[in-house]
């Protein structure tokens, strides 16, 4: 299960984003804040995997939170999502740590998208947001665990090392690949490859 914290200033915004992560079985948000300040506090206390944020919050702006953030933890991903122009302030908040950025105007799976990628280690700006989604953005459909399984394989790591990894039957491993490749409308593990070459989640 990964752990997110959804920092926003307009209440409507927290309760979307929340339903929609929410909807996710692997996806829990474990925290709220309406101010940088109070975002800082349930970021420093909880520990979540990742934290989405705006830009223009009360009390401690984005970018700020960002910096204090990262100078004290380097683990917690960071996703901001604004409605400030992408060209202008997506380099800005890589600089100050960020592991993304998505703007306000996007479609919902694009947002999901680059929560998935980042919770697996990927950074996901807007250059790369264009790419990852090529193929009519296949990837928003699975889950964290179901990336997590096609890295994996990708990789060429065998079923039977991926339960151990994953702590989990040789025979779930293969339900998830099957699942995956319905999900993906890919048939062969070739085909799995080059997904995930394309989609950037092997290197």
């Amino acid at each position: 299960m990964k752990r997110i914290a959804v920092v926003d200033d307009h209440p409507i915004v927290r309760g979307t984003l929340s339903r929609v992560l929410s909807a996710d079985a692997e996806l829990q948000v474990i925290g709220e804040a309406g101010d940088g300040e109070s975002g800082l506090k349930i970021a420093l206390a909880e520990k979540p995997d990742l934290i989405i944020l705006d830009l223009d919050l009360p009390r401690l702006d984005g970018l700020s939170l960002i910096r204090r953030v990262r100078s004290q933890d380097d683990k917690i991903r960071i996703l901001v999502l604004s409605a400030k122009p992408e060209q202008v302030m997506a380099s800005h908040t890589r600089i100050a740590g960020a592991n993304g950025y998505v703007g306000k105007g996007r479609e919902v799976g694009e947002l999901l998208t680059a929560v998935k990628t980042i919770l697996f280690g990927y950074d996901c700006f807007p250059a790369d947001l264009t790419g990852t989604l090529r193929g009519g953005g296949g990837l928003s459909r699975l889950s964290p665990r179901e990336v997590e399984v096609l890295q994996y394989l990708a990789r060429g790591v065998s079923n039977k090392e991926i339960s151990v990894r994953l702590s989990v039957s040789d025979k779930t491993i293969s339900t998830y690949k099957t699942r995956i490749q319905e999900k993906l409308g890919l048939s062969s593990l070739v085909a799995l490859i080059e997904f995930a070459s394309l989609h950037k989640l092997i290197d």
